[in-house]
């Protein structure tokens, strides 16, 4: 069962799809020097929804015994829901906000538009990783 959600198509496409997304949503914000909308935040949460559920079913996996052909894959997942993480700290509320992100409203969505693309990028080579690819 956990490798099945692991291996689950929308546990992958959809936090890589949402974050690339996410991305292009903040960098418009950014480049239109506004503050990112509310439902930004929502769809944030929603991939790291999907990033915690592919991240304990690979514990689960793990511990059960199975190993990835490159350890990078287990590296790279939890950098992805680190990320993802302090993405979610950097909500309007979160406890990192006031320390990274700047009061003017496009330094927040510069700051996570990087954040998202990063996310995404972590979430592709994870994905790469785990099906051998070098």
């Amino acid at each position: 069962m956990p490798a099945a959600v692991h291996a689950a198509a929308i546990l992958w496409y959809g936090p890589m799809a949402g974050y690339v997304l996410l991305a292009v949503v903040a960098g418009l914000f950014a480049v239109l020097r506004r503050s990112l909308p509310g439902w930004f935040w929502v769809f944030s949460l929603a991939a790291l929804v999907l990033v915690a559920v592919q991240a304990v079913a690979g514990v689960v996996l793990f511990l059960g015994g199975a190993r990835p052909d490159r350890s990078l894959h287990v590296l790279y997942g939890l950098l992805a829901l680190a990320g993802g993480l302090i993405q979610h700290a950097l909500r309007p509320g979160g406890r990192v906000r006031r320390a990274f992100v700047r009061e003017v409203a496009w330094g927040e969505a510069r700051t996570l538009a990087l954040v998202s693309l990063t996310q995404a990028a972590l979430l592709m080579r994870a994905w790469m990783t785990g099906l051998g690819a070098r």
